[in-house]
């Protein structure tokens, strides 16, 4: 009987300590709390691998517009712009330079993962071991031709040669081109040395170049729109995971590969644009934080005031998350050798036509 009485009062109190606790208010995450006790009256820096005014820079401040309401604690955010040899320069500085506490963030040109690939010397990080937060869009990256040129379609431009301007040998103006060249059988020019992509447009504009291939379809929708509604340019071929919805008559790059290697190949480098808008954090930054950054990545892709604002002005949103994002850039830095070596293969093919 006492035995009896002692197990209703252990069920009876354990009922009692279950409402009561039920009357409490939720408790936060502890990643969200950890992280609103860390950020709360900081800075954020955002620094842009590439320069003022393009692509790179508009996502990236119209990100640092809206993140904050969506970061624990509202920080607030400032955009810095490091531009220099594919992003190269802005990631050694996260590497080895910026604090490895979340207060530093990184948007990358699409050509550096590709890079690192390859084996550049003056890569001193692995992007592997940085901690992706989000990529904004995967629109398509285009290349066109001035109406002045005279080239309408890939297939002209297989036929008569297209002068392509180009940064460096290491950005996508000039080795997507010459890839083309060794597999498709195009026959662009492609002349290196301008310091900006808005130095191609400019080039263009001019006649010195007949055309250029690097930009995101988005990106030169928000650029040059006047291009576009003056029917100015001629969109050849698009290269992506997808169709721009309003391209849907421009031929993707996988689909002018001659063979199966080929299309391998030439999937490889459409790849880029699945981090075209990328975002890291550098190595070694507490989990917490990244999963907080993570999550205010993903709630602002869903912000009615962030879409109302990146709609008004033409922006393309098709985000990945962080965790999708970091599987996909640490396959393509540690892609296969035997896919690689054909990829550069193709490279330096294509650089001898």
């Amino acid at each position: 009987m006492i035995a009896d009485d002692r197990r209703r009062m252990r069920r009876w109190t354990g009922l009692l300590a279950s409402a009561l606790l039920g009357l409490l208010p939720a408790a936060a995450p502890s990643w969200a709390a950890t992280a609103e006790g860390f950020y709360s009256g900081k800075q954020v820096k955002l620094v842009v691998g590439a320069v003022a005014g393009g692509g790179n820079d508009i996502y990236a401040r119209i990100l640092s517009r809206h993140m904050p309401r969506h970061i624990p604690g509202k920080p607030t955010v400032i955009v810095v712009n490091m531009p220099g040899a594919s992003s190269i320069t802005a990631a050694n500085y996260l590497q080895h330079i910026a604090p490895r506490d979340g207060t530093e963030m990184l948007e990358i040109v699409q050509a550096l993962p590709m890079v690192q690939a390859f084996g550049q010397d003056n890569i001193n990080f692995d992007l592997a071991a940085f901690n992706w937060i989000g990529n904004m869009t995967d629109s398509p990256v285009v290349y066109v031709a001035a109406k002045a040129a005279g080239v309408t379609t890939i297939q002209q431009a297989m036929q008569r040669e297209l002068v392509y301007g180009s940064t460096t040998p290491a950005s996508l103006f000039a080795m997507m081109p010459t890839v083309m060249n060794s597999l498709v059988g195009t026959r662009f020019k492609v002349i290196n040395g301008y310091d900006s992509g808005k130095a191609i447009e400019l080039a263009m504009e001019r006649g010195e170049i007949g055309g250029f291939g690097g930009s995101t379809w988005s990106s030169l929708m928000v650029d040059e729109p006047g291009w576009i509604d003056r029917h100015e340019i001629e969109i050849l071929v698009q290269a992506g995971v997808r169709k721009a919805q309003d391209l849907a008559g421009v031929p993707l790059l996988t689909d002018l590969a001659r063979n199966d290697e080929d299309r391998r190949v030439l999937a490889f480098y459409s790849g880029v644009v699945a981090y075209a808008r990328a975002f890291t954090v550098g190595p070694n930054v507490p989990q917490d934080r990244v999963a907080a950054l993570r999550r205010a990545f993903d709630a602002t892709m869903a912000d009615p005031a962030f879409l109302a604002e990146a709609s008004q002005i033409r922006l393309d949103v098709t985000p990945i998350g962080g965790e999708a994002l970091q599987k996909i850039i640490t396959e393509t830095v540690h892609a296969d050798k035997t896919l690689l070596a054909r990829a550069q293969a193709a490279l330096a093919d294509g650089e001898k036509k």
